[in-house]
């Protein structure tokens, strides 16, 4: 989700990854902050710190916020949701929305931005404004990112009252423009990490290795014992579950969680627990760990099949909570015994 540069309970729900390979020797510097309503870690390898790198990451998180952000009143996106006319959006803004057309397309809607009418109604917006039940009919006449398409840098919504919301994707993309930003200044050795998402480029030059990472197991969230360490090559990794955010209806007991099914606009569990997607750069790996957990578990395995460039492991449950686990052949390469 998109803060404005302060904390907020994030309730990720993407699976939390802890950095596991970090140095205290001064070729290895660190930074870090709150940023996009989580934290935010970046570690790089320079003959000295990077001037000002706190106004060039704040200067990123603003414009981003500006542009992009469901919780700020006055950017772009609310202007637009709120069918505001005329309302030019920037670079940013057109790099998300076309990446999420892409990806929309590729999981046959099973990633769609359009859900923001859905996630407000379930609580789960940046007003939690709890409206259950939900009408579902009404709502689901207002989704479908096939209404809404970008013409000479303007919006088209077919229908006045489309929500978009690309909280699932826009994570991953900040994590990108601070890796580009770090390799402009000719810093090629860094690991980015935004609440959980992150890149690698380079190595740790302290171990001389590639940049080791742990996922966390959704089931024992708490726990310090990774389900995977996993070593990243100059590639992104982007984890979900629905184990941090989600809401107890207090009428039926049922758990309301922030991956909402597009096809049918249900925001309950199913029997996929996590997903973590390994792709070339994280706005790729956010959209299709999100694209996962709300995919019936049949159906993501046989398009992972058909993807190139994209590493996946699935934890799921198969019969009477038996858990099990999918990941690809080069997902498995990268973990670390």
């Amino acid at each position: 989700m998109l803060l404005i540069l302060r904390v907020l309970k994030k309730s990720f729900l993407f699976i939390f990854c802890i950095i596991i390979s970090c140095s205290n020797e001064p070729s290895i510097h660190s930074y870090s902050g709150e940023a996009l309503g989580t934290y935010y870690r970046i570690l790089y390898a320079s003959e000295k710190p990077l001037k000002n790198i706190d106004v060039l990451t704040d200067s990123i998180f603003l414009e981003i916020n500006k542009s992009l952000s469901t919780y700020v009143s006055s950017s772009d996106i609310s202007k637009i949701n709120n069918d505001v006319d005329s309302i030019e959006i920037d670079a940013h803004f057109q790099k998300v929305f076309n990446k999420s057309k892409l990806i929309w397309e590729s999981t046959d809607g099973f990633f769609d931005p359009t859900i923001g009418l859905l996630v407000k109604a379930y609580g789960l917006g940046p007003k939690n404004d709890f409206k259950i039940p939900v009408n579902l009919d009404s709502i689901m006449n207002l989704t479908g990112f096939a209404k809404v398409s970008l013409k000479n840098n303007f919006i088209i919504k077919e229908k006045k009252g489309i929500y978009l919301d690309f909280n699932a994707i826009a994570k991953g993309y900040c994590v990108d423009v601070i890796s580009n930003m770090l390799k402009n200044r000719n810093i090629n050795n860094h690991l980015v990490e935004i609440g959980g998402e992150m890149i690698a480029s380079g190595k740790n030059l302290v171990t001389n290795n590639f940049w080791r990472v742990g996922i966390t197991d959704p089931l024992n969230p708490s726990s310090n014992n990774y389900i995977r360490k996993i070593q990243l090559k100059n590639s992104a990794l982007a984890s979900s579950g629905n184990y941090r955010k989600y809401i107890i209806d207090n009428k039926t007991g049922k758990k309301i969680v922030h991956t909402i099914n597009p096809k049918n606009g249900n925001a309950f569990n199913t029997n996929v627990l996590g997903v973590s997607v390994i792709a070339e750069d994280c706005i790729t790996a956010d959209a299709y760990a999100t694209s996962f957990m709300a995919m019936p578990i049949e159906k993501s395995i046989k398009m992972i099949s058909q993807l190139n460039n994209l590493e996946v492991m699935i934890i799921y449950n198969k019969q009477k909570s038996q858990v099990e686990i999918f990941s690809t052949d080069g997902f498995n390469k990268l973990v670390l015994n």
